[in-house]
């Protein structure tokens, strides 16, 4: 290998980690004005509003908490730390809940992110739409006598 090969590859490494560094706050930077837009929308949403509103008594903390979620989710950082699934199971919803969170968190992705990133967005929702609803939904009907 000669040094220009090894300055050259050196080069193209320090330019990948740079797309990729740029990705990455992309992606951080896009989370906060989509959960805003996503909130805005669950507030005023006659299905979900209801349950969000009783359960959710400081907006801007939450939010923060959903931004860190979703950056554990998308990029693998690690300020999210706790059992998303766990305050779910109190709040008796269903898959008819789930798809009216995605159809909002759809919405508020395309409207605020860039395409590529809120189609990945969405489909991940959708993933987290299908096997949470359904879980949940199972577990309200073991409790219904």
């Amino acid at each position: 290998m000669t040094d220009t090969t090894t300055v050259e590859d050196a080069q193209n490494t320090t330019a990948q980690q740079d797309e990729e560094a740029k990705a990455r706050q992309i992606i951080e930077d896009s989370l906060e004005p989509a959960l805003r837009c996503f909130y805005a929308k669950v507030k005023t949403d006659e299905m979900i509003g209801p349950v969000f509103e009783h359960t959710v008594h400081d907006w801007d903390a939450h939010i923060q908490i959903m931004v860190d979620y979703w950056s554990r989710a998308l990029l693998g950082t690690t300020r999210y730390q706790g059992q998303p699934f766990a305050p779910h199971v109190p709040l008796k919803i269903g898959q008819a809940h789930f798809d009216r969170w995605l159809a909002l968190w759809s919405e508020a992705a395309h409207e605020t992110m860039p395409p590529g990133l809120a189609d990945h967005v969405s489909k991940m929702a959708g993933n987290m739409s299908h096997c949470w609803g359904r879980a949940l939904e199972s577990m309200l009907t073991q409790q219904t006598p």
